[in-house]
């Protein structure tokens, strides 16, 4: 329970950031915290999209490094997005966490706030349903900050930046 209280206010920072590498590392920090408590919940799809995200964010906060600028990263990300699906199949939907990544590869790696905040709403919609579906109460509630905080961010930031 403490993983997921600690999740969702980290959730609640991530959309307020102007600067895309804060947006990343206060989305590493809610991955770390997600992952431990969708494995205490047993949600396993929900935990392999997290142990994903960690590396993503790692990878995408060294963009300016030249190991981490490749394309192939972005490739990569999806078909372990994809692949954590099959492997964590325990229903349909097993697929909605897997989408919301889809989505958040999109977001993170074009590093920019805005199109973050604008995405979250289909990826926080696809976690809101495996959430209800697997028991995660947090999580549930994460959601609901997250899309709150996310329309904040949208109309605190709408003059000082483009998607």
């Amino acid at each position: 329970m403490l993983f997921g209280a600690l999740g969702v206010a980290a959730n609640v920072i991530i959309y307020q950031q102007k600067s895309g590498k804060r947006l990343l590392f206060y989305k590493l920090v809610s991955d770390v915290l997600w992952m431990s408590h969708y494995l205490c919940l047993s949600a396993l799809s929900g935990a392999a999209i997290a142990a994903i995200g960690i590396i993503r964010e790692t990878v995408f906060l060294n963009q300016e490094r030249k190991w981490a600028q490749g394309k192939i990263w972005l490739l990569l990300f999806l078909i372990l997005s994809i692949i954590s699906a099959v492997f964590t199949w325990k229903s349909p939907f097993s697929l909605l966490p897997a989408f919301g990544s889809v989505l958040s590869v999109f977001s993170f790696w074009k590093n920019k706030p805005q199109l973050a905040r604008i995405l979250a709403f289909p990826i926080s919609a696809s976690m809101l349903t495996y959430d209800i579906f697997c028991g995660s109460y947090l999580g549930i509630a994460n959601e609901i900050f997250t899309l709150t905080s996310a329309t904040v961010g949208i109309f605190r930031h709408r003059k000082t930046s483009k998607v």
